[in-house]
């Protein structure tokens, strides 16, 4: 009995180890000069990703869904929208914050890189 239980729970570790392995394995793109995305998990419900910008770097205009944001490090980001006033989004490390659906250009104007954890609802 502890020998099935045993070996059932090792196929369980190996097949996540797997899952994990591929999910970690996922290329850094970039899509606009000094703005990286590793895509660090995504399913049917959500896509999870690490975003880096550059002092100075510009995300040109993109769109998310239903997202919500957690800030790495201490990050300054002006957010435009079409048709709106800039909105700044200041957050620092560990702190996050939610966004619905929207079509933006996000400027990175912090003294420094921000690195940014984004899950977009699906």
């Amino acid at each position: 009995m502890k020998k099935t239980i045993l070996l059932t729970l090792s196929v369980i570790a190996f097949t996540a180890f797997v899952n994990v392995a591929s999910v970690v394995a996922q290329e850094i793109l970039e899509p606009w000069p000094g703005v990286t995305i590793k895509v660090l998990a995504e399913n049917d419900n959500v896509k999870v990703f690490r975003v880096t910008f550059a002092k100075n770097a510009v995300a040109d205009w993109h769109s998310h869904p239903e997202h919500t944001v957690y800030a790495l490090t201490n990050t300054k980001l002006k957010a435009e929208e079409k048709g709106k006033e800039p909105a700044i989004w200041d957050l620092k490390a560990g702190q996050a914050a939610y966004s619905p659906a929207v079509m933006h250009k996000t400027s990175n104007i912090g003294k420094k890189k921000a690195t940014l954890i984004v899950t977009e609802i699906k």
